[in-house]
């Protein structure tokens, strides 16, 4: 049975719950200029941004893994994740892992390059970054 759809404003907060949520989620990302597949989820209970501060969070069953092939990067997400959204930017991200080197390092921050806009990188602990074109995480990817 599928979860009561709704989207509803409440204390400066756009939240949508059910089957909407995993829309709402690539909704959030492209509204401020970054590409909706960023947030590879399944099963999304709720998610939510806070138009004022840009704080979004997003709730999902369980812990879900996503395989970016044309990057060929494994992602794993938590079932709870929290972040900050900017115009071309995600920061302090957390519930947010990618493979590297056989390790799973924290996704912290994730930008769209002003300057070269077909470019976005992805930063971690430690200043580790990596590189992407934009279109390896496009919707559908």
């Amino acid at each position: 049975m599928a979860l009561v759809e709704c989207e509803i404003k409440k204390e400066n907060a756009t939240v949508a719950r059910g089957d909407e949520a995993l829309e709402k989620v690539m909704d959030i990302m492209e509204s401020y200029c970054l590409p909706g597949g960023l947030m590879a989820m399944k099963d999304v209970l709720e998610a939510g941004i806070m138009e004022e501060t840009g704080q979004v969070w997003i709730k999902q069953k369980s812990e879900s893994k996503h395989h970016y092939k044309k990057a060929d990067k494994h992602v794993e997400v938590s079932a709870n994740i929290t972040c900050k959204v900017e115009k071309n930017k995600i920061k302090n991200i957390k519930g947010v892992k990618a493979r590297d080197m056989m390790l799973w390092v924290p996704v912290n921050e994730m930008e769209v390059d002003e300057k070269n806009p077909g470019k976005i990188h992805f930063r971690s602990i430690g200043g580790l970054t990596r590189t992407f074109p934009v279109e390896y995480f496009a919707r559908g990817e």
